[in-house]
């Protein structure tokens, strides 16, 4: 049984199982794993190409003589960044009435950035399955949370990007229009309206549709409990502020090569690159990020393209892969809540 499991798609495991045992789950882990394992390659070549664009030679010398105290500031931002963001996950386990231990909580949290880089952060599931391990609550009922986190996470970054786009005059309306793009696929996800809606107009045969209304309407009961104007009141007082704690990331990384920025130029640069790698669709945005950040840099702070290049380098390794990296060591932690008394 184990091995037809094993040909299956990851998708077609995530949206049919609901318990996993330890080697299964640690075979979904081992998988989805694959998707990092390129993304790294992706990201990797990223880095050489925008090297060379900025001229490697510059680059390199530019990365080697940074200020590494003022650099590893933008570790901790983004880290005090993650830690706000605990807050909102920690609120919405208990609105729907699920305790977990604060260390336990932390660790599965965390360990939910090393999946950053998997197509939509699908892989960001996982820990759905690791929680109903601790708590023996339904994964259905848990998902929700992983959902409505993703999306409020996106929240403060479209806030704070449109914001800063009105304050300086500059995108206003590509901001506008991407943050509606964004927002669209999400409605299916967190409003039962549209899952009703189209229950009824298609069979339940029909594709797509035939996975989710399997478990549909426990899904919704619970996501129910979380679309409150509170919960989002509450998600946007935090996410907002640690959207601004990851932009300074760029400031750091700035004034780490001896460039003083203006901290508002610093979040709409940082904020609109993220949300142009978003609209994409790419894991990680990798690429798409890269090069927005690379073009706001050198027209909005008139940097140079060599000091732009080192500067988004810094950047995406602080923001993308130093989550990563701490993610998939708190992951393999997480591990141990999988034996046979948790």
């Amino acid at each position: 049984m184990f091995g037809k499991e094993n040909k299956k798609s990851v998708w077609y495991i995530i949206t049919h199982k609901q318990k996993m045992s330890r080697r299964e789950y640690l075979n979904l882990v081992h998988r989805v794993s694959i998707f990092i394992a390129l993304g790294f390659i992706a990201s990797f070549v990223v880095f050489f190409i925008i090297a060379l664009i900025g001229g490697l030679g510059k680059v390199v010398t530019l990365l080697l003589s940074s200020n590494l105290y003022i650099y590893a500031l933008a570790f901790v931002a983004v880290f005090l960044g993650y830690m706000l963001r605990f807050i909102k996950w920690n609120y919405y386990l208990k609105k729907l009435d699920v305790n977990v231990p604060i260390k336990k909580n932390l660790i599965v949290y965390m360990s939910m950035y090393s999946m950053n880089i998997t197509p939509g952060k699908l892989g960001r599931i996982l820990v759905a399955y690791t929680l109903n391990r601790i708590t023996k609550k339904s994964m259905v009922n848990l998902i929700p949370v992983v959902t409505l986190d993703i999306f409020t996470d996106f929240l403060g970054f479209a806030i704070l990007a449109l914001i800063t786009a009105v304050y300086f005059k500059t995108f206003v309306i590509y901001i506008l229009i991407i943050d509606l793009a964004l927002i669209l696929p999400f409605l299916f996800i967190l409003n039962d309206w549209l899952y009703k809606s189209l229950k009824k107009a298609f069979s339940k045969r029909s594709g797509l549709l035939k996975i989710f209304s399997m478990y549909g309407d426990e899904y919704f009961a619970s996501q129910s409990k979380l679309n409150t104007k509170w919960v989002y009141i509450v998600s946007l007082l935090v996410t907002v502020p640690a959207a601004f704690l990851n932009s300074m990331a760029l400031y750091f990384a700035l004034y780490a090569i001896g460039v003083i920025p203006h901290i508002g130029s610093t979040v709409f640069a940082f904020s609109s690159a993220q949300l142009f790698g978003m609209v994409t669709g790419i894991p990680g945005n990798i690429g798409i990020t890269d090069g927005a950040l690379i073009a706001l840099l050198h027209t909005s702070l008139n940097l140079s393209t060599g000091i732009s290049s080192a500067i988004t380098i810094m950047t995406r390794f602080a923001t993308l892969w130093f989550g990563l990296i701490l993610g998939g060591i708190l992951l393999i932690y997480s591990f141990r809540y999988w034996k046979a008394k948790v």
